[in-house]
This record gives structure tokens, sequence and C-alpha cells, in this order.
């Protein structure tokens, strides 16, 4: 009998040498022997769902598995079943995540600093192109994989958070490509997350990732199917799974894109084909029927994927069969897997490794640790959130690391590529039947004027209305609380005086001035400031009474109080906004003329499935004295009494109530449709107590397509005073879109 276990033992020891994976006595390990069988799942993008259905199977026949060589989404599917999750975990996994919003790495709006939301008011939603020296132009690829490296981080971090990946529940290795010199780059030693990141990385849609001194990219591009990969590693028999996409037939290639696409999949299938060529023996190829129905981008299909990986998986189950186990074989199998899940480690330091424009402080104040404690990912999850929505923050990851016997976390920031300077850009339109404001914006950021972020930006807007903005924004504290910020405005508009649906009279405003406004910020949801600025300004009257042309000096102080957790004022779909104003105009401060006015407004919306309600108001009145014409409210357009021209409605009082709904008709796709329509009260008066009594009732009937440059609402407008009008809208719906004062 003793004799008998010293041999048993002798041969499990010699499988494990043998095979490189010496910790395998702890692990999962094939019976004495039993094959060593290993998977090669092939890249495909969101086909690789299929790698799900084929591990489902394989678990209801009770086949294990040794060795695991994943590519691209094979490499996360392997990845994530390489740490010990079954098919149902991973199911669940896959199932739960917003794959939209995953490829998506902006900070959600609710979350970005205020200063940041402050950025809407301006126009300056289009491309910003880096401009500083040996700086990217534009990012190398559309996502960084923010979101996607922390949901790989999450999953892996709790269950084991070995870098050698011999150490793994099941020992694996992800495929990718060196794209500076095409290598097979076979990864190990590095994090779980960090390699399947890396594997997934197609050029363009994904940032290359820095990893073991090369900048690597999807494997599929050399190593689509990793067979060979997955052979070296000691496997003697090879299941691979090969999810990647059909060429295109002839009468498919019709343009550059689709050419480039069929060229990019030659290479892949020349290199896959050379895989399944060298099976040989036992080896199982299984090939899920997916088509060209499902593609690469199809991540709402998951079902779908999964039966057909389900289905190819059981058409093979006689050349399966001969490596199923029995019962007990298998449990023990598996009893061997689960004793390598190490649980949520326990962290004792965090090491920072920041290469961003913010210092190591301003970072740390963001960053809630406690030693001793187990890893708390949703507070994690939060604190990189957080550093991300700092802006122009490229990446900030983690993993877990050990120094001197004790685990701790990393966190890393890396600076958006584009580098610290930067060419925004925007565009406004607003037209009717009656004509059209068009306005086109541009600036330049720069903002690392110290390391707690502070900025500098110069801002010009040319069309119908002429601004021209230069402003420092001086951060005062490492939590970026308080602020001040030192500004000069000139700007040129035009005011309409309306009767009827006519316009009666016309007056240029030119203004030139500065100020300042100190603020503190809080939580990054609310905000308190006082301002006080000097002006100088001309209204000349161009239609309407001659001599009517006026010079003008203001000085005025103010005080706001904003409340913004709204994720978006171009297409609201959920949170709230509220903002207060009050601002004296006095003669101490230079001004002509003594006023004092209260602005409020409200705007609300919630979402649930295809259907919206949004709910705004707005209050603008002048509390005491004669307003002069600079500082007249005015109001009309979309969403802001919309049966009305913009600016149409003209006064020294000005609110409304109204409430909007839309449907979503357009699922996804290139542009995202809805329809809607909206219904206001109010005016613009010269009594406050008009506002209401004489309110007018109006609204709108709209179609509105989520463009590339920024949502188009195109509709009818109508009031119960006048007939109806057309309207075109491109930018936000919500609050200003001006670089000037009202």
């Amino acid at each position: 009998m003793k004799r008998t276990l010293i041999s048993s033992s002798l041969l499990l020891l010699g499988s494990c040498l043998a095979t490189g994976t010496a910790h395998a006595e702890f692990c999962a390990a094939p019976d004495p022997g039993a094959p060593v069988v290993g998977l090669a799942l092939g890249g495909g993008g969101a086909r690789g769902f299929a790698h799900v259905g084929v591990l489902k199977y394989l678990e209801e026949q009770r086949i294990p598995y040794h060795r695991i060589a994943g590519t691209s989404m094979g490499s996360i599917a392997g990845g994530f079943a390489a740490a010990g999750l079954d098919s149902k975990e991973i199911s669940d996994l896959v199932q739960g995540t917003d794959w939209v919003d995953m490829f998506n790495d902006g900070t959600a709006r609710q979350d970005q600093p205020l200063r940041r939301k402050q950025d809407d008011a301006l126009g300056l939603r289009g491309p910003k192109l880096g401009i500083g020296e040996g700086d990217a132009v534009l990012p190398t690829g559309v996502v960084a994989g923010q979101k996607i490296l922390f949901l790989f981080e999450s999953v892996s971090a709790l269950r084991t958070q070995s870098h050698d990946f011999d150490r793994l529940p099941v020992p694996y290795r992800a495929i990718a490509t060196d794209i500076v010199n095409g290598d097979l780059v076979v990864l190990n030693g590095v994090p779980l997350a960090h390699a399947m990141r890396a594997s997934m990385s197609v050029p363009g849609a994904f940032d290359p990732v820095q990893l073991q001194n090369r900048l690597l990219v999807d494997g599929g591009l050399v190593r689509n199917l990793p067979v060979d990969v997955v052979r070296e590693m000691g496997a003697e028999v090879v299941i691979a799974v090969d999810v990647g996409t059909p060429l295109r037939q002839a009468n498919e290639i019709s343009s550059v894109l689709s050419i480039m696409d069929q060229m990019t999949g030659l290479a892949i299938a020349a290199n896959s084909r050379a895989q399944i060529e060298s099976l040989a023996g036992n080896d199982v190829l299984i090939q899920p029927d997916l088509g060209m129905d499902i593609t690469s981008a199809s991540f709402d299909r998951f079902e779908e994927a999964f039966e057909l990986g389900y289905a190819a998986a059981e058409a093979m189950a006689v050349e399966l069969a001969p490596l199923s186990l029995t019962d007990e074989a298998y449990a023990r199998w598996r009893a061997g897997l689960d004793r390598c899940i190490s649980g949520a480690p326990t962290l004792h330091f965090v090491r920072l490794n920041n290469q961003s424009r913010f210092s190591d402080e301003v970072i740390m104040e963001l960053v809630h640790f406690e030693p001793g404690k187990p890893l708390d990912e949703a507070q994690l999850d939060h604190d990189l959130r957080q550093i991300h929505g700092l802006g122009y923050v490229r990446l900030a990851s983690y993993s877990i690391v050990e120094e001197d016997g004790r685990q701790g976390l990393e966190i890393v920031v890396l600076q958006d590529v584009r580098g610290t300077d930067f060419i925004e850009t925007g565009l406004t339109i607003s037209a009717t039947g009656r004509g059209a404001l068009i306005n086109l914006q541009a600036g330049y950021l720069k903002t690392d004027l110290d390391e707690r972020g502070s900025e500098f930006r110069a801002a010009v807007q040319a069309g119908d209305d002429l601004y021209l903005l230069t402003e420092v924004y001086k951060l005062l504290d490492d939590s970026r609380s308080w602020s001040v910020n030192p500004f000069l405005l000139a700007s040129r508009r035009d005011l309409l005086i309306y009767e009827d649906g006519q316009p009666l009279a016309s007056a240029r405003i030119s203004e030139f001035g500065g100020g300042v406004r100190v603020g503190r910020e809080f939580g990054r949801y609310a905000f308190l400031g006082v301002g006080a600025r000097t002006f100088t300004g001309e209204a000349r009257v161009d239609i309407g009474a001659p001599g009517q042309n006026a010079d003008f000096d203001g000085g005025e102080w103010s005080l706001n109080a904003t409340w913004d957790r709204l994720d978006d004022v171009y297409l609201p779909t959920r949170g709230a906004r509220a903002q207060l104003d009050y601002i004296r105009s006095e003669e101490w401060l230079g001004s002509d003329d003594d006023y004092e006015q209260l602005l409020a407004s409200l705007v609300t919306s919630k979402t649930w499935g295809r259907h919206n309600l949004l709910v705004n108001a707005r209050y603008n009145t002048t509390l005491d004295g004669d307003v002069p014409l600079y500082a007249i409210f005015t109001g009309g357009g979309f969403l802001n009494m919309s049966g009305f021209e913009q600016n149409e409605l003209v006064g020294s009082h000005f609110g409304f109530v109204g409430a909007g709904y839309r449907y979503q008709v357009l699922d996804g796709g290139f542009l995202p449709g809805y329809v809607g329509g909206t219904l206001e009260f109010g005016n613009a008066t010269r009594e406050r107590k008009d506002i209401f009594d004489e309110g007018i009732l109006n609204g709108s009937v709209y179609f509105a397509y989520d463009t590339p440059v920024g949502p188009l609402y195109a509709g009818w407008g109508w009031n119960e005073e006048q007939r109806g009008l057309f309207f075109l809208r491109l930018g936000a719906i919500v609050g200003s879109e001006t670089i000037g004062r009202r």
C-alpha cells in the first residue's frame, strides 16, 4: 500500500514537472495516466461569446481542461475560466455587463468636476486636438479600456492575485502582437487583467498596451487560434474553438473599408488555417456556425452565440467522449481547481505610479484606503472613476502587487496621449423657416498651469454672435474644492424685438470687460460662488426708432448656487440640474444703472426602457430697478418656449414651466433615433405677475438623431397665438451654449 502511494505521488510529480506546472499538486491536474487537455480559444470579438457555450457543454459532459491559451475574446473567456469561473458565472458576468458602456471610456457627466460641466455652456463639444510638442494630435485608439480593464481586474483580483500564470487555478497564456515588429507575444508574468486587455487591443479601436517593454495589440494578427501555444504548455490533447469571422465574398467587397477589413481577415484566416492543419490524433476542432450574421460587434447577441457554441460542441460529442471523466474524478478535478481560488486580497499599502499632469497629493486625495482591510471593489471603482473624471486622464487602473510578503495596491494614472494643450472646437445651429443662427466655436486650452490642474483658456465664437473669452481657472487646494477664476470677455450680439411674430426692432449690443469669480465645489455635484465684473459697451439700434444708440458702463456682483447631476445637456436621460443666480448692479462698481435680478432654472430627466420624461422650468425676474437693454431677458427656441423663434420673447421678466416626452424608435446603430413632443407655458413680460397671468401655451413635436457631432433635433413648434414654425437644432438643449454672459 505504501509503495503504491509513493509510486502514485512520483507519477503525479513527474506529470507536473513535465508540463511546467509544479504547483499542480495543489490545483487542478489530470489523474495519473489521463491526458493533459488544453483549450485553444480563438479570437472573434463578440463571436467569442460562443466559447461560453462550449465551456457549458464540457462541464455537462464532465470533460476537464488543464491548460488554456486564448486570443482576443478567447483570452477573455479563457482568462475567466483560468481564474476559476465556471460557465454559469461567466455567462452571468457577460449578460450583466453593459457592453455599450464598456466601450465608452468617458466619465459619466454626473461624476465630472463642476469645471468640466461648466464647459458645456461654451459649446465646445467637438474634437479636442492635442498640440503640444511630441504629443499626439488624436488618441491612439477610440477606447483606452478604462472600464473594460476594471471589469477584468475586478473579476480576477477577487479570485487570484498571482502574476505567474502557471499558478492560476488553470495554467493560462494570452496571445498578443508586438505592433512594432509584428512578433508573436505569449503573455505571462503580468497582471491577468492586463494580459487579457492587451490580447483584445484591436488596432484603431483600442489603445495599444505597454507590457514587458513592448507595445501590444490584438493577438489575432499573428495567432488567432493558439494551438501551438497550448501544446507547448504541455497539452497532450487540444480542444480548439475557432470563432473567426468568415472572409467576404466578391460581391461584398465594394468600398475602401471593406477592402481593408478583408486584408486583415486574410492575415487572420491564414494563421488560423495553419493552426487548424496542425491538429492531429485525438485533437478536437469546434467551429460554431455563427455565419456572417453574428459579427465581432454583436455584443447584444450573447444568448444566440452561446447556443451556437453549445450546439457546435455537442456536434463533436463522439470525438469528445473519450475525455469524459467519472463523476468522482470530475468532482476531484473541480475541487482541485477551486482550492487555488484565493479570494479577495488583504491590502497593506498603496503604491502610486502617477504619469498624469496632477500631483501625487491630488490623486491620493481621491483614494480611500484602510491598511489591513480586504479589497473593497466598489470603493476602488468609485475612486478610479473619480481620478479618471479629473479630465484629460487616459487611464486610471490598478493591480495587486506584493512586497516583502505583503499584498498591496498599485494605482497607475496615465496622462492623455494628446498631452496637456488642446485646440477645442464646437458648432451650434438653431434654424427655422424665418432664418438661422449658426455659430462656430474654437478655443485653446492649457490644462497644466500647476500640478493641481489649473487651466488657461482662450476661446472665440464666430457667426451670428461674436464672443471672445480669456480666463484662468486656478485651483487653490489639493482637493480641488476652492477655485478663483479671473476672466476677460468681449461680445457682440443682436437683440430682435418682435411683435405678432414679426421683427419690429433690432439692436446690436457690444460689450467688453472683465471680472473674477471665487467658488467652492462640494462633491462634484454642488457649487457656491461669488463674483464681480465691470464692463463697458454700446447698444446701437439698427432697425426701429432712430436716435436710440447709447454707450453704457456696467458693474455688478453676483452669487451663484448650482446643483448638477444631469447626465447630458444634449440628450438628457437621467438626473437633475438646478441653478440659482443673484445679480446686483451697483453704481459704486461703475454701473450707470442700479438694479437686481434673480435667475432660477430646473431640469430633471428620467428614462425607463425606451421612454423618457423631461421636466424643466425657468424663472428670471428683475427684483428692483429699471433693467437696461443689455440685461433684458429673452426666451424662445426649442425647450425654451418651443413655439417661438429663439430670443423672440423679450422682457424684464421671463419664465415658463414645461414637460417633454420622447420615445426611442431606433435602437443603437450609427444614428439612434427618437420621436418626442413638448408642452410649455409661460411668457416674457414687463410685469412679474404677467409671466403666468398672461402665459402662452406652446410646444413642439420632433425627431431627434444622436449623430457623431451631437444630437440633431428637427421638428415643428407651435403656440396658441401664432401659426407654427419648423425648427432645426444642433447643440445643447439644457442651459446656455454660448461663450457670452446671457
